[in-house]
C-alpha cells in the first residue's frame, strides 16, 4: 500500500505518491490552487480514487489542534474529513517549513547549494529560513524540529535601521518580519523605494536599487536570528523567493561580512549558510514524518 504527500503553499501543492520510506520515481505533480476551492478537491483530483494508507500534509501556516487554517488562502483542513476522502487512511498534518527541518537528514547533496561556506558544529541545530509568499522558520535537531511563526513577530530594530536609512518615515509601514521578507514585501519594498508595480522576480532581476537594500535587511536578520536559535548546524534558505535572492552576485558577499560580528570565539562565524534547491524538499520531510508514527 502507498501513502501520499503533500507540500501546501499559497499558490500552489505538490503531491507525491511515498512506499517503503521513499517518494516514488516520477510520482511529484503540481497543481495551482486556484483552480480548486478545497485542498479536499486537489487530493481527490490527485488519487483519482487509488487506494492509499496514509497522508501527510505540509501546510504554510501554524497547525493547532483541532483547526489548521492555511496562512495566505482560505483553506482550511481536518485530519477526520481528510482521512474519509482516503477512505480511513491515518492522517498528519504539520507545517511546512517544519517539513523541510524533517528532510535535512535525507537530502541528496545536490539538493543542497553552499552559499556562505562554514563549519558545521556536529549534531548542532540548523535552522531553516523560508522566504516565499510568506516567510517562517524551524529550528531542526535530529528527528525533532520546533516550530515558529517568525513572520508574524516584529520587525528587529536592526532591520528597520536598514530601512530607515533608505526609507526615512515610510519604514514605519513595515512592522512585521513577513511585511520585508516576502514576496508581498519585496513588492511593497520596491515601491516604497520609488519603483514601478512589477511582480517580485523581476525586481530580483531587474531592481538592483532594491535588491541591495533587500540584501542588507537579510544580513540584518540572519545575524539577528543567529543569536537568536544559534544554528551551530547550519541556516538553509529555502523558498522560491530564497533561492532567487541567494543566487544574486552579491548576496553571498553580504551575508557573510554579517556574520563576522561574532562574540562567541569565533564559533558563530563558522556557521555555514546554504539554500535548498529542491522545490520538493518539504515531501521529503512529509515522509519522513509518516516513518515517524
Amino acid at each position: 500500500m502507498q501513502s501520499v504527500v503533500a507540500d501546501v503553499g499559497g499558490t500552489n501543492t505538490r503531491m507525491a505518491y511515498a512506499q517503503g520510506g521513499v517518494l516514488v520515481a516520477g510520482s511529484v505533480q503540481w497543481f495551482l490552487n486556484d483552480d480548486y476551492p478545497t485542498f479536499a478537491d486537489v487530493l481527490a483530483d490527485f488519487v483519482q480514487g487509488s487506494p492509499v494508507d496514509g497522508l501527510c500534509v505540509a501546510i504554510a501556516g501554524p497547525v493547532m489542534p483541532g483547526h489548521v487554517r492555511l496562512t495566505n488562502r482560505d483553506w482550511s483542513f481536518d485530519a477526520d474529513q481528510l482521512s474519509v476522502v482516503l477512505g480511513g487512511a491515518k492522517v498528519r498534518i504539520i507545517n511546512d517549513l517544519a517539513a523541510v527541518g524533517h528532510a535535512l537528514p535525507y537530502l541528496a547533496a545536490d539538493a543542497v547549494m553552499s552559499v556562505v561556506p562554514g563549519r558545521a558544529a556536529p549534531g548542532g541545530q540548523s535552522l531553516v529560513v523560508g522566504i516565499g509568499t510568506g516567510f517562517n522558520v524551524s529550528l531542526a535537531h535530529g528527528n525533532g524540529v520546533m516550530l515558529a511563526e517568525e513572520g508574524h513577530t516584529g520587525l528587529p530594530i536592526a532591520v528597520w535601521r536598514v530601512l530607515q536609512a533608505h526609507l526615512g518615515d515610510k519604514a514605519t509601514a513595515f512592522e512585521t518580519v513577513e511585511q520585508v521578507f516576502s514576496g508581498a514585501g519585496l513588492r511593497s519594498l520596491h515601491l516604497a523605494l520609488g519603483g514601478a508595480e512589477m511582480p517580485s522576480q523581476q525586481i530580483v532581476t531587474d531592481a538592483g536599487v532594491t535588491m541591495e537594500v533587500f540584501v542588507a535587511a537579510l544580513a540584518a536578520l540572519v545575524r539577528d536570528m543567529t543569536f537568536q536559535f544559534m544554528p551551530l548546524g547550519g541556516i538553509y534558505f529555502n523558498g522560491g523567493l530564497a533561492r532567487a535572492v541567494v543566487g544574486l552576485p552579491d548576496t553571498a558577499r553580504v551575508l557573510a561580512a554579517a556574520r563576522e560580528q561574532d562574540m562567541f570565539e569565533g564559533t558563530l562565524s563558522q556557521i555555514p549558510m546554504c539554500v535548498v534547491t529542491d522545490d520538493a524538499a518539504a515531501l521529503a520531510g512529509c515522509v519522513a514524518c509518516l516513518e515517524q508514527v
